[in-house]
């Protein structure tokens, strides 16, 4: 192999490895920061002012014919923060899980508003 094409290889692997590394520090970065959006039932404590971002699991047309289901409240919590975190809030507001049909398998829907704490 030429010492050109070595040149070209290694550097490709070089981005490459680069590329992935970023990814996953991310993604890490993203788990990290939706154990810390908050979650409440109804409106946050104190009176810090905020905005509405979206409301999760009902606002788009398509939940008239079909919402996520989880396996477990804590699933949806989990799920809910993650997205909280993809649109840029720190907080769910209005948030709810509830059993659609009892039986062994659990299905369960949650839903709640993301909001952002002015700084």
């Amino acid at each position: 192999m030429r010492q050109a094409d070595r040149v070209v290889v290694a550097t490709t692997l070089a981005a490459l490895f680069a590329t992935g590394c970023s990814s996953t520090i991310e993604r890490v970065e993203q788990v990290a920061q939706a154990d810390q959006v908050g979650v409440y039932e109804a409106g946050p404590p104190g009176s810090r002012p905020y905005s509405v971002v979206r409301r999760l699991g009902i606002e788009p047309w398509g939940s008239a014919f079909d919402v996520p289901h989880y396996a477990s409240a804590e699933a949806g919590v989990a799920a809910l923060r993650n997205q909280a975190v993809a649109l840029g809030g720190n907080a769910i507001v209005n948030f709810g899980c509830y059993l659609l049909r009892p039986g062994s398998k659990p299905d369960i829907i949650c839903n709640g508003t993301v909001i952002k704490f002015a700084d």
